[in-house]
């Protein structure tokens, strides 16, 4: 490596194709264009995200490099050690942890260079945070959160934290609505709810597919797959609208599906900050999402999206319908994610990092 690029570790507890792994890979991406060398780490050998695998495969400054898993005790040590070897290997100016779980082995690994060490949280359940911040403030590492709401959790835990908010790239073309709802093998005049999430029960679908039984005439798309698809397809049979939710399993034009959509509906029962929110706003898509930890205190309600109670199946059917076809209401969701799109572009996610690294 030249004296004068810099460079940084980006690393991860575990490999997926989760938020948090979409992220690093974007960021990468926008560090390696403006004349950084990256390096990321990852623990197991799960399949990492495109935008990440995109990263490595278009920019030769940056790499991936796999440490052992770091499940059970063994398997922790062994990740320590995979990354202490890594870090002695290519010298990193600044060490990113992501996940507050790194915060305590990053410090041990490199206690003497602490200043250059950020860990980022992307949220977590809020019985998770209890138990992990007296680890986090032993770490003495400074510690960031990729939204506002996060930053006062972190706060009321006892951790400091600035925020790092998330960006995202510019929407791709939306795919052709008919083409699409022909594809679907539903009614093309329907009104087209979707909902791009791993089904599971941070994301909550089964009270989103509750809600949809109030919203007569709508369809869901729920884009993505995971442990409560069968108990989403049971459900939707349960309550006699099968036929108007789709479950379409993991697909590579997520994005582009997005963009076709009338509406993004979210149950989520906690986010970190959902990139899925600045997919649909890049679109003009506007949201409605109920406001668990993570979204209330970044998104206002009745402007930037509509905000319902948190597990509230009900209350959620109302906005959704309200959102459809209530043209005022709809007409200030178009503005808000207009507001949304402008606020978090990948180019300032990217520049906000420069700034924070240069802080260290």
């Amino acid at each position: 490596m030249s004296s004068d690029q810099p460079s940084v570790l980006l690393v991860l507890s575990e490999a997926g194709t989760g938020g948090m792994q979409v992220v690093v890979g974007m960021l990468a991406a926008g560090l390696a264009e403006r004349g950084w060398r990256v390096d990321i780490a990852a623990g197991g050998t799960a399949q990492m995200p495109a935008a990440l695998e995109a990263a490595v495969a278009q920019h030769d400054q940056v790499a991936l490099h796999r440490l052992a898993s770091p499940s059970g005790v063994a398997g922790l040590a062994r990740w320590t050690s995979d990354l202490r070897r890594l870090v002695a290997r290519r010298a990193p100016d600044h060490i990113h942890g992501h996940g507050l779980r790194t915060a305590l082995p990053l410090s041990l690994i490199r206690p003497s260079s602490r200043r250059r060490l950020l860990v980022t949280c992307h949220g977590l359940p809020r019985g998770d945070l209890t138990r992990t911040a007296r680890l986090v403030r032993a770490s003495g590492v400074t510690v960031a959160s990729v939204g506002p709401g996060l930053t006062e959790e972190l706060a009321a835990a006892g951790i400091p934290a600035i925020t790092l908010e998330n960006g995202v790239p510019p929407a791709p073309p939306a795919m052709d609505r008919q083409v699409l709802l022909a594809e679907l093998g539903v009614d093309p005049a329907a009104p087209l709810v979707v909902c791009p999430a791993r089904l599971s029960p941070q994301k909550d679908p089964l009270t989103l597919v509750l809600a949809m039984a109030d919203v007569r005439g709508a369809t869901l798309l729920l884009v993505g797959g995971g442990p409560l698809e069968d108990q989403v397809a049971a459900l939707a049979a349960e309550l006699g609208i099968a036929d108007r939710v789709v479950v379409a399993g993991w697909r590579d034009d997520a994005r582009q599906i997005l963009g076709a959509a009338d509406l993004l509906a979210m149950a989520s029962r906690w986010e970190g900050q959902a990139l899925v929110m600045m997919e649909a706003a890049s679109a003009g898509v506007p949201i409605v999402s109920t406001a668990c930890p993570g979204v209330e205190g970044w998104l206002v309600g009745d402007r930037d999206a509509l905000l319902v109670p948190l597990g509230d199946a009900a209350a959620l059917g109302r906005g959704i319908a309200a959102a459809l076809f209530d043209q005022g209401l709809r007409s200030t969701l178009l503005d808000g994610a207009a507001r949304i799109a402008e606020r978090h572009s990948l180019d300032a996610m990217v520049e906000a990092h420069l700034a924070a690294y240069g802080r260290l």
